[in-house]
């Protein structure tokens, strides 16, 4: 499913060959695709990941797997402002993959997995911003 945005994503991508931008932002740009096409959007994001930055803002938990970092923001009641909490993926990656876990297991988990290692990251940077 979302042949639409696949073609959309493609003529994107082929402007950006063409005339190369330095990151780019995409609001839920995965939200008319299926799992399949999401997990190829991923790929291609990743593999190009060294000519430009990409920030995703997505609901899937298949970006939550192939990210490098991941960004909340939430409210603070006590203060009335906004957090940004902010967890480095990278350091998780090579364990897992030292560990020898399966992308079939990874998907099946995925959800159990980014709360896990949000629990094993000790240091989560919090800022206050945006009051």
């Amino acid at each position: 499913g979302g042949e639409k945005t696949i073609a959309a994503l493609a003529l994107l991508f082929a402007i950006h060959s063409h005339h190369p931008a330095p990151f780019f932002v995409m609001d839920e740009v995965d939200a008319a695709l299926d799992n399949v096409n999401v997990l190829k959007l991923c790929n291609y994001i990743r593999h190009r990941s060294k000519d430009f930055q990409c920030i995703v803002i997505s609901l899937k938990d298949v970006f939550y797997e192939k990210s490098q970092g991941l960004v909340g923001i939430c409210r603070h009641v006590e203060t009335n402002s906004s957090r940004t909490l902010t967890l480095d993926l990278t350091q998780f990656d090579k364990t897992e993959q030292s560990n020898g876990a399966t992308s079939k297991k990874r998907r099946r988990d995925s959800s159990t997995e980014t709360s896990e290692r949000a629990k094993k990251r000790s240091s989560i940077s919090m800022d206050t911003s945006l009051q």
